[in-house]
């Protein structure tokens, strides 16, 4: 089974490949000029050594472009190539790999996403800053952040116990994106 993995981070595009048992990963840093839609699809398809049967990506919570790019790419893929597709959450990702840290998703409206103890929600600096002090470890967008998020998502879907039930291409969406928060309105 070939299996295809992106996934999209601010300033670099994550991919990675899986087939009879070997790995290819790579990741892509965005010049300046370059966005993560005008250069995904090319890569994708230098990338590819053939047809994947599993596209993996990832629903957010996260950027709102990123996460409509990434998820109209794979629709894209499933139809093209008859894939089946993969797409776990950003947090649910995050707490995997790292082994049980806390996931923080920098949300760039003034605070973060995250997801403590199964609960899913927003949260702010200071808050972190107090959860730090209580010895918490993070990972994501503070703290550790896997190498290759893409690599870690094949791994992912390679122990995962029922993948076929994480194949809806729906963001993921902790708020809606028109939001806005306190700060904005402060200023």
């Amino acid at each position: 089974m070939a299996i295809l993995g992106f996934a999209l981070l601010s300033g670099a595009c994550h991919l990675a490949w899986h087939h009879d048992n070997e790995f290819k990963e790579k990741v892509v840093v965005l010049q300046p000029g370059q966005t993560h839609a005008g250069i995904l699809v090319s890569l994708i398809k230098e990338f590819l050594p053939m047809p994947p049967d599993i596209v993996a990506t990832l629903t957010g919570p996260g950027s709102f472009t990123s996460i409509r790019i990434q998820l109209a790419t794979a629709i894209g893929l499933k139809i093209g190539y008859k894939s089946k597709l993969f797409c776990p959450n950003n947090l649910d990702l995050l707490v995997w790999a790292s082994e049980g840290a806390i996931p923080v998703i920098d949300s760039f409206r003034g605070d973060y996403f995250t997801k403590i103890d199964d609960v899913v929600k927003c949260i702010t600096l200071p808050e972190v800053e107090i959860l730090k002090k209580e010895g918490k470890v993070f990972c994501g967008d503070i703290g550790a952040m896997p190498e290759n998020l893409a690599f870690s998502l094949l791994k992912y879907y390679l122990c995962y116990p029922d993948p076929e039930v994480l194949n809806n291409p729906e963001p993921y969406y902790v708020r809606t994106p028109e939001y806005k928060t306190r700060a904005n309105y402060q200023k």
